[in-house]
């Protein structure tokens, strides 16, 4: 069993009397990459600046790398911790280079984390380059670079493709997924985009309104989707009502109303039979009894919403 690096138990914040993370308990494991995945204002930097005791929490507990956050013991843990929250500041006139000694001099780190950190970041060929000249994406470089000063145990990463273009946030998606094996970290990214998480964790947080509503494999999330069967025939209203009285009624939804989007609006198999989606065997059994029956089976397809749209309907859930 995995060592948990963050264990948070019924972590909870209030601005004005509003709940903006409400009950958290999250469960980050040793070596892993977990997204914390939610929309923009669902809580997500809030949750990591109480991690990283930037912001004070009203209750609960926190727990990184095996400690109890507290002031007796944060300074401690944030030096095995890297991070990267909101937008990355620097001193203009300074170049990459020399804003990341002054990182190293605090850390009391050796000056020859510099170049190696930014070789990471392909930063190295803009190091002489003052940060008031840099575009988003390369600050945003330079505030990855600067949270892997020191090879920290565990990195937090708060929206780090913002501002990268795609071959960008191809390349940091790349640094982001060899961070566990290559360096032995343990990484915490948040984003409101799921593809982005979906292509670098396998273990996701979904929080909604300062409330964790998922917490797991994606693959677990992936078996919350309802599949449908979609079969076409040349005459759907026989086939239906043969189906009805067969031993594969119970494929047919209970009710029309609740056959589902995939009924009510089955595009681009027009009037097609919407059914639940059976097993390989049973699907090759139906397909014989209507052809038995004299029916052209004209077109069979499974169709389920994407991941994408199932996560959009469990946020929606519950801002209603």
């Amino acid at each position: 069993m995995k060592t948990a690096i963050i264990h948070t138990d019924n972590l909870t914040k209030s601005y004005h009397r509003r709940p903006v993370v409400d009950g958290v308990s999250l469960l980050v494991e040793e070596n892993s990459i977990y997204g914390f995945l939610g929309p923009n204002g669902a809580g997500k930097t809030t949750t990591m600046k109480m991690l990283l005791g930037l912001t004070p929490k009203d209750s609960g507990s926190i727990s990184i790398l095996g400690h109890q956050m507290n002031e007796k013991n944060r300074i401690a843990i944030l030096k095995e911790t890297g991070s990267l929250i909101e937008n990355p500041s620097y001193y203009g006139n300074l170049t990459g280079y020399e804003n990341l000694k002054i990182s190293c001099t605090l850390k009391g780190l050796p000056f020859s984390e510099i170049d190696r950190v930014l070789k990471i970041v392909r930063m190295d060929s803009q190091k002489n380059k003052k940060a008031a000249h840099y575009s988003l994406g390369m600050k945003q470089r330079l505030g990855i670079a600067n949270a892997l000063l020191g090879s920290p145990r565990l990195l937090l990463l708060d929206e780090p493709t913002n501002g990268l273009d795609p071959a960008g946030i191809h390349e940091m998606r790349e640094l982001i997924k060899s961070l566990p094996h290559k360096y032995g970290m343990t990484v915490m990214i948040s984003s409101h985009l799921l593809s982005e998480i979906e292509q670098v964790s396998d273990t996701v947080g979904i929080i909604s309104n300062g409330r964790l509503i998922y917490q797991g494999l994606l693959s677990g999330l992936r078996a919350k989707n309802p599949r449908f069967l979609i079969i076409k025939t040349s005459d759907n209203q026989k086939a239906e009502t043969a189906i009805a009285k067969s031993p594969f009624a119970h494929l047919l939804p209970p009710a029309p109303q609740n056959a589902g989007s995939r009924q009510s609006n089955p595009s681009p198999l027009s009037q097609a039979l919407c059914l639940s989606c059976p097993s390989d065997r049973e699907t090759a059994d139906l397909t014989k009894f209507l052809v038995e029956l004299g029916l052209g089976v004209y077109r069979i397809q499974e169709q389920e919403d994407s991941l994408e749209e199932l996560y959009l309907k469990m946020v929606k859930e519950v801002s209603l």
